[in-house]
């Protein structure tokens, strides 16, 4: 699923029911790297990816991505799900 955050798009998944949990990749990484664990988290919980800002299927935002950049994009999606609570 893509959701405009600042003017360009920000993709994510989310799958299952439950407590929620946020996977994270790295940099330069994606949350394909998620692809063979959500399948068994999600049988619990509700899995929620997300390709950060210049990564994945993301749009680019600025030259330089910022953790606070990251931090608010993660925010955006949970805010945008109405998820108040989650493990990271």
């Amino acid at each position: 699923m893509t959701l405009n955050y600042r003017n360009t798009q920000l993709y994510y998944t989310s799958k299952g029911i439950g407590n929620p949990i946020v996977l994270l990749h790295g940099f330069l990484e994606s949350s394909n790297i998620w692809k063979f664990f959500i399948p068994s988290l999600s049988e619990k919980r509700q899995v929620i990816c997300i390709d950060l800002p210049g990564h994945g299927k993301s749009g680019n935002l600025e030259e330089v991505h910022n953790m606070e950049l990251m931090a608010d994009a993660v925010h955006h999606v949970l805010s945008h799900l109405k998820i108040e609570k989650a493990a990271l």
